[in-house]
């Protein structure tokens, strides 16, 4: 007897987003995309296996559309120049709704996008992504719908960007993460991520440019600032020097020379901090054992 295919499949065969448009002949306007793990936003516990399939889907959608000259995880130094004409994907989940009988469910996502040079702010998104209902909603199948429809939102909006055009990252000011509450004000910490992670994966170097300086501006040289490698066991705390959020760890960030205030935060962990006193062209590296609250 011919079986038809089960109902289940053909109502998911409809929600597996469609392939990215490919771009046009030519080299990729951007030499490196670099996504890291999203984070939990208050009140949301997605597990570390979901926010790790959801960014490697991310990776992969991205990969295929050419978009960059290569598409790498968090756990991949970036060296050289290529952070000029790179970028960083980082992002929080905001909130979850199951699927029902015959719903869809919904995962919404905010997305941040900086310059990996000096980590200025690309472009902010919000991708509210659904998956079929009454499906196999484990880690990895839930977050090949959900993580592959994110890369779609994060590719219209990067298909035409010019990161050249994006205005530098002042030394001293840093963006808000997305989801996050609002920096304190004065900062004299002037931190600039140079890769995601102190792994010894290290990511070809293709060419590429370095970003123009702003006009009139004179920014310090890479011999005059210290060097920071910053982790935390578990990963994806967020830093904040000098009071200013920075990124996730792992990360390597670039301080000037003198007395710092590092502070690790990850929720259900106690607050790690340090003071430290940078001197130029050191290298520095601060590994946080972080403990669970008793909660």
């Amino acid at each position: 007897m011919k079986r038809s295919a089960p109902f289940f499949l053909l109502l998911a065969a409809s929600f597996a987003p469609a392939p990215l448009a490919a771009q046009g002949g030519g080299h990729p306007p951007i030499n490196t995309i670099v996504v890291r793990h999203f984070t939990n936003a208050n009140g949301m516990n997605q597990s570390e296996d979901f926010s790790k399939f959801f960014s490697d889907y991310i990776c992969i959608s991205l990969e295929k559309d050419k978009l960059a000259s290569q598409v790498v995880d968090q756990d991949t130094i970036v060296p050289g120049m290529v952070p000029a004409n790179s970028v960083q994907i980082e992002g929080k989940f905001l909130s979850h709704e199951n699927a029902g009988l015959i719903k869809p469910g919904k995962l919404t996502v905010e997305i941040g996008v900086y310059r990996l040079s000096d980590r200025a702010l690309v472009r902010t998104l919000t991708a509210e992504t659904k998956f079929p209902p009454n499906g196999d909603h484990k880690d990895r199948v839930y977050a090949y719908y959900t993580g592959t429809a994110a890369a779609e939102t994060i590719w219209d909006a990067l298909k035409g960007v010019d990161l050249s055009s994006i205005q530098p990252q002042l030394p001293g000011s840093s963006p808000a993460p997305p989801a996050a509450p609002a920096a304190p004000t004065a900062s004299p910490a002037a931190s600039v991520p140079a890769s995601t992670s102190s792994s010894n994966t290290v990511a070809p170097a293709p060419s590429s440019p370095a970003s123009a300086p702003s006009p009139g501006a004179a920014p310090a040289s890479t011999d005059e600032l210290a060097s920071v490698q910053l982790s935390s066991d578990p990963n994806g705390a967020d830093i904040a020097i000098d009071g200013s959020y920075v990124g996730n760890t792992p990360t390597l960030i670039k301080l000037k020379p003198g007395p710092h205030s590092i502070r690790m935060t990850l929720p259900g962990y106690s607050p790690w901090e340090r003071s430290i006193e940078t001197a130029a062209g050191e290298s520095r590296n601060f590994a946080a054992t972080l403990e669970k609250t008793t909660q």
